[in-house]
């Protein structure tokens, strides 16, 4: 399997994005979640793509006060994504 390549899983529904993971299953390492499918299946389509031993790109883009931004990317964190997007603004205080 390759982590060099991220897909993007820009589905509305957990259903739909798990399928295409399956149809690259032994290819595909690496998933992005945006804030479609986020919205929508919730942190449980992170916890599923992890429980297969996959690496994931949650772009929600955070950008809020650095209080908020500290608390979501703890959260975030705490899911076992690999990488997340943070957009600083708010410079070093949202680090």
């Amino acid at each position: 399997m390759t982590d060099k390549i991220i897909i993007a899983l820009d589905y509305s529904n957990r259903e739909d994005a798990l399928k295409l993971v399956e149809n690259l299953s032994g290819v595909i390492s690496f998933y992005k979640v945006g804030l479609e499918l986020y919205t929508s299946a919730g942190p449980v389509i992170i916890r599923a793509l992890k429980a297969k031993g996959l690496k994931v790109f949650l772009d929600l883009k955070f950008f809020d006060i650095p209080n908020t931004v500290a608390k979501a990317s703890q959260a975030a964190a705490s899911l076992g994504v690999d990488i997340f997007k943070l957009h600083l603004l708010a410079r070093r205080e949202a680090l």
